[in-house]
């Protein structure tokens, strides 16, 4: 597979997300955008399958485990820190959608759609693609 050609654009996007899902998680509670049952489960579990799904794509399969246990523990001490703010509640449930969201990914990523941002890339680069 050949090397990212705008790897430092997908690691800050990468990063911006990162820091976008911590903003928010210790940000007041905001109402989500749509309102269903378990819907903000939904979005943890979202949250953190991106996160780890876009950084599976900058990574080689060996450092997902890496990968994975940080973003796990990233969703628990978040959840940690609203417990102690005083703004938000921490509930296990949402470290557990998290974490759900995580693993989800990883077996995303390790059974073929680990690639996507160099397909992405491939098509934007694609002689003939000018739109």
């Amino acid at each position: 597979m050949n090397p990212l050609k705008f790897r430092r654009l997908w690691t800050f996007i990468g990063y911006s997300l990162v820091i976008l899902v911590i903003v928010l998680s210790l940000s007041p509670s905001l109402p989500p955008p749509v309102n269903f049952p378990w819907a903000d489960k939904f979005y943890h579990l979202l949250a953190y399958a991106v996160l780890m799904l876009w950084f599976a794509q900058l990574h080689p399969k060996y450092r997902y485990r890496w990968l994975a246990c940080g973003f796990i523990a990233l969703g628990i001490f978040l959840e940690v820190l609203q417990s102690q703010s005083g703004i938000r509640i921490g509930e296990v449930w949402d470290a557990t959608a998290n974490s759900l969201g995580v693993v989800l990914s990883w077996g995303l990523a390790v059974n073929g759609m680990n690639t996507l941002i160099y397909q992405f890339e491939d098509w934007c680069l694609k002689p003939g693609n000018e739109n």
